[in-house]
């Protein structure tokens, strides 16, 4: 009953790969194969007695033999007709068209060669192959013409399979005919030898038969396996070449231009089987063993291929190439895992955040992996990634890269070697960007896919080894490379730093460092005040004097005092209830040694019940940490108290020119609702209180002033190492954007909406798993929600009915405060109807999880609110339980996808 079934699988595939492949004029011998294996099939049905079934089983694979016979006859493979000569065809349909136990004959010239008669396809397969045990230092023959490095992956799978060793064959005819093409009228024979790793796939085709193949096409080449993986990707062979260009002796090795060349290939299109990768790879082949990049006209030139690209990175797209060895030797190794890797991570990631805070952009392309070179795309990247480089490519400037795949290159006619970067387009541009780059100069001195770009890249993997020489050529070819030439003259591989800082960032770090650096207040010394019978609140306090607004910071600090001085808002009786004493802590940022004093004089001022303790003063207005950081050291030493955080500086929206930092009404609202009963009252299902819950696009207040239980606080993160631990999630959460396994559908990523500097203050209090929020504030709902755009009407901090509190557990109003920009509630009911962007969006679970366990390394329990008011929260709590801090990674993973065409 197996034996249709096998029968059907064969077809199918084969049925696949006409669908695959182009067509030559050879045949296969699938009619011998079935014509041998039939008729024991049959007999096998016809000895068990089992006639009707093995009539009708005879009459389907009758049918199945008339098809197979059609279709197989057209799984022919495509010759290409520069440069495969007669070499012999090697078909490597031999396994998957036979069944598992067949013992069919075959001679030494069909497509089965190899195969010894007799021995069952298992057995054979079951021979491990021979591998050369990997050498320390390779040495080719002095009579060698060029050394190729050969990273050869063949497919376990079948079919794929045999793609693969049409390509390998195809490929190793295109070295021997370079080989050819040069014995030309010389009467001395040529070598080569070809270096190869082979991944995946040891048993279809085995190193014997290919240094056989190799032999039979030229007998001067010669073909030696470095090494067998599994698995691997094109770091194993870069990294062959790497080691091989290290020797001290290469130059000895090959007896032209002083220099050892190597030439790099690869069997692209092995897996990704299509017209266009096969028209892809057989142009770069070709391209890389003519005599032109083998051995360029300009011994200058360090690298050649086909095309070289110059926007997204320094690059022969489809990465084919031949190099210096004295060149190969500047760059870093491309081992995986390795210091090059690292650090081409971070230049993507200092990219991202320079565009994040305004002082770099990215106009003329869209962000994908392989433009950025990230991933697997890295090593595409790498060997043109040093400063230095002097390439030369092999195409006229008017090939295309279209041209190239639609396989519509004429060497006769296409084919004029040149040195320089001589092309500037590519495809894949974002319509009319270059246009809008070329009417704005700074917009091109800033452009990331210029000169910006390149820095970074060079500083970032080479320090003051990547820095550009004066009479670089780079300086010439791109917008802006004379102000960029001078920068980097004057800062060397800090230039990019000083371009920042001459453009006054916007970012800053929220805490003090050096001679500023606050002196740790010591409580014990309030330990009467702190102790009253009474129950005093604890008041940290965050004042603040900017430079040109200190007469609005002046009033907002009046208007907070006297919330202060009152006691604590009564929502049942509207009174301020003056039993609980009230102890402030308070620092200043800013401001001039008089400010200090009105603010000691003015506490004094207000009720005897107010008592208030400077922590300390701090020149500059961006120090605004340091009182959380107070407050922190407070509630680890005293985890059963209450303490209370306010600001007279409201947090600014980022990118947001108009601000109500300093609007009295806010201010005076959202500390009435921190120190009301309401939220002083200890409740166990509640840790932190204040005037409005927002879970988008952070878990905070509004206003960013609260009431929190120490039992809570003192197991945060201490503010200062929280900024620190930010800036560094940020990396992951950009690069995991960058890849589509995060998504920011609902709103764009912002420096605060991550968290960064000076921002992750506000990001603080909500960040651990096992917060529990509660809100004041007055909840309205929309009478027309489909007319207004919003479910919940924002409240009017001009009305007095603001102060209507109603205590409640929260989130209970819209996702995100009102007014907050590039977002909407149908655009989120939009997103909540897809999986692919609910369980990717970073300001969903996903983002959440990963920061709680960067963060605390551990996730909310069952019992949080964050399972059931999240989108497929119950998904996420079985994901959570089942994969523990790898949630994320497992639950994204279906739904990722690069954005780009193999």
């Amino acid at each position: 009953t197996s034996i249709p079934t096998y029968w059907n699988t064969q077809l199918i595939q084969c049925t696949m790969r006409i669908s695959k492949h182009s067509f030559g004029n050879r045949r296969n011998t699938f009619a011998a194969i079935i014509g041998n294996s039939i008729p024991a099939s049959l007999a096998k049905l016809f000895s068990i007695g089992r006639l009707p079934f093995a009539i009708v089983a005879g009459a389907l694979l009758y049918l199945a033999f008339s098809f197979a016979t059609q279709c197989i006859g057209l799984v022919e493979r495509k010759t290409h007709q520069s440069g495969l000569g007669n070499a012999p065809l090697i078909t490597d349909t031999s396994l998957w068209l036979r069944g598992p136990n067949s013992k069919l004959q075959s001679t030494d010239d069909s497509p089965l060669a190899g195969f010894k008669p007799g021995i069952t396809a298992a057995e054979e397969i079951s021979k491990k192959p021979k591998i050369l045990p990997r050498k320390s230092k390779l040495t080719p023959p002095n009579d060698s013409l060029f050394t190729v490095f050969y990273n050869l992956f063949i497919p376990t799978e079948a079919i794929s399979a045999a793609n693969a060793v049409e390509v390998l064959t195809e490929q190793l005819e295109q070295v021997a005919g370079s080989l050819r093409r040069f014995e030309e009228g010389e009467k001395n024979s040529k070598s080569a030898v070809v270096y190869y790793n082979l991944i995946g796939n040891n048993e279809i085709y085995p190193m014997e038969k290919i240094s056989d193949l190799c032999k039979s096409l030229h007998p001067g080449l010669s073909c030696q396996l470095l090494n067998f993986f599994e698995t691997a990707s094109e770091a194993a062979t870069l990294l062959d070449i790497y080691q091989f260009c290290q020797n001290d002796d290469k130059a000895s090795v090959q007896r032209t231009n002083n220099d050892t060349r190597v030439v790099y290939i690869h069997s692209k299109g092995s897996y990704h089987s299509s017209t266009h990768n096969n028209n892809w790879r057989r142009e770069m082949t070709n391209s890389v063993l003519h005599q032109d990049c083998l051995f360029p006209p300009n011994d200058a030139c360090d690298v050649c291929g086909a095309q070289f690209y110059t926007r997204f990175s320094f690059m022969f797209p489809g990465n084919m190439w031949t190099a210096k060895c004295s060149y190969i030797q500047k760059l870093l190794s491309p081992e995986k895992g390795g210091l090059y890797e690292k650090l081409k991570r971070e230049s993507i990631v200092k990219f991202f955040k320079l565009r994040l805070w305004g002082q770099l952009n990215s106009t003329l392309m869209e962000d994908r992996v392989d433009y950025f070179g990230l991933g697997r795309y890295q090593l595409e990247h790498w060997i043109g990634s040093h400063a230095s480089v002097q390439p030369c490519e092999l195409h006229k400037k008017n090939v295309t890269f279209e041209t190239m795949i639609l396989g519509m290159v004429n060497s006769a006619y296409d084919y004029e070697w040149s040195m320089g970067a001589p092309r500037e387009e590519v495809i894949s541009e974002i319509p009319n960007a270059r246009q809008k780059l070329e009417e704005n100069e700074d917009a091109q001195f800033r452009e990331y896919f210029y000169l910006p770009g390149n820095l970074i890249k060079w500083f970032s993997l080479y320090g003051k080894d990547g820095v550009p020489s004066q009479n670089s050529w780079v300086w010439n070819f791109f917008p802006g490379g004379h102000k960029w030439r001078n920068l980097v003259r004057d800062y060397g591989e800090n230039a990019l730093d000083e371009m920042v800082k001459q453009s006054s960032p916007g970012y800053h770090s929220a805490f003090t460092e050096g001679k500023e650096k606050n002196n740790n207040y010591d409580f014990d010394q309030d330990v009467e005040i702190l102790s009253d019978p009474n129950d005093p609140v604890v008041v940290f306090y965050q004042i603040s004097f900017p430079e040109g607004r200190k007469k609005e910071a002046i009033l907002t600090l009046k208007a907070q005092f006297d919330v202060l001085s009152l006691g604590q808002y009564n929502i049942i009786t509207r009174y301020y209830d003056k039993k609980r004493p009230v102890s402030i802590y308070y620092s200043v940022s800013g401001g001039s040694p008089s400010n200090v004093e009105f603010v000691s004089s003015l506490c004094k001022s207000k009720s005897p019940r107010v008592t208030c303790r400077k922590l300390d003063h701090f020149r500059s207005t961006d120090v605004k940490g340091e009182t959380l950081q107070q407050l922190h050291r407070f509630c680890r030493s005293k985890p059963s108290s209450k303490v209370t955080y306010v600001t007279n500086q409201l947090p600014r929206e980022y990118g947001v020119n108009r601000t109500e930092t300093f609007s009295i009404q806010k201010v005076r609202a959202y500390t009435t609702a921190a120190t009301s009963k309401m939220c002083l009252k200890s409740r166990d299902k509640c840790n932190v209180c204040g005037m409005e819950f927002y879970p988008l696009p952070f878990q905070h207040f509004a206003g960013n002033m609260f009431s929190a239980s120490c039992g809570y606080v003192k197991n945060l993160i201490p503010p200062e190492q929280f900024e620190v631990a930010m800036n560094h999630i940020a990396d992951d959460v950009l690069i995991n954007h960058l890849e589509r396994a995060f998504t920011t559908e609902l709103t764009p990523f912002t420096p605060r909406n991550l968290g960064l500097h000076q921002y992750s203050i506000e990001h603080w209090i909500g960040s651990h798993p096992d917060f529990k929020p509660c809100d004041v504030a007055p909840v309205t709902k929309s009478w027309f929600p489909f007319l207004t755009g919003r479910s919940y009407i924002p409240n009017d901090y001009s009305s007095s009915r603001v102060y209507d509190f109603l205590w409640g557990l929260a989130p209970r109003r819209s996702s995100i405060p009102p007014n907050s920009r590039r977002f909407s509630e149908r655009k989120e009911s939009i997103v909540q109807r897809r999986d692919e962007f609910i369980f990717r969006e970073y300001y969903y679970l996903a983002g959440n999880l990963h920061r709680w366990y960067k963060l605390y390394n551990k996730a909310p329990p069952i019992t949080s609110w964050v399972w059931q008011w999240f989108p497929k929260g119950d998904d996420w709590w079985r994901g959570n339980v089942a994969y523990g801090s790898n949630v994320v990674e497992k639950l994204t993973e279906p739904f990722t996808d690069e954005g780009v065409a193999h």
